[in-house]
């Protein structure tokens, strides 16, 4: 009798526990935005069809997410938010969120890295968002 092993299964939850308690609080900042979860950087930042290098720049975006996106009620994006766990230690996240920080700040798109924790100040929070929510200006590598 053959047992074989299923070749996909269902996720229980969209976010860990982690990325769940940071857009609890998110949402609660930014309460008059929309918050988008886990969201391809494709569908933020887009390769020139026309650049001699396209195929290898969709490369670099098809495949990567950003952990929250927030928009304004036209689902304009506004401001994107990578939470920082232990993981982006590794030397191979590193080198990833290096290249996500410079496909960013080539379009000039905010970026806002906030460190992973178990539980997030709410003013904390808000005082890191809403300004470069406000001024449209990079948030990149700063901490909550």
């Amino acid at each position: 009798m053959e047992t074989g092993l299923r070749p996909y299964f269902r996720h229980k939850h969209l976010l860990t526990p982690t990325e769940l308690s940071f857009y609890e609080v998110l949402r609660r900042v930014v309460y008059d935005y929309v918050v988008f979860a886990k969201v391809r950087v494709a569908d933020l930042i887009d390769a020139n069809a026309r650049h001699r290098s396209w195929q290898a720049n969709f490369n670099r975006v098809c495949s990567k997410h950003i952990d929250f996106v927030i928009c304004d009620d036209d689902s304009r994006p506004l401001l994107a938010v990578e939470l920082d766990g232990n993981s982006h230690e590794r030397p191979d996240r590193v080198a990833r969120d290096h290249d996500v920080d410079g496909l960013f700040e080539a379009v000039s798109f905010p970026l806002l890295r906030v460190p992973a924790e178990t539980e997030y100040d709410f003013d904390r929070l808000r005082a890191l968002v809403v300004p470069v929510l406000k001024s449209g200006r990079r948030g990149r590598n700063s901490t909550a």
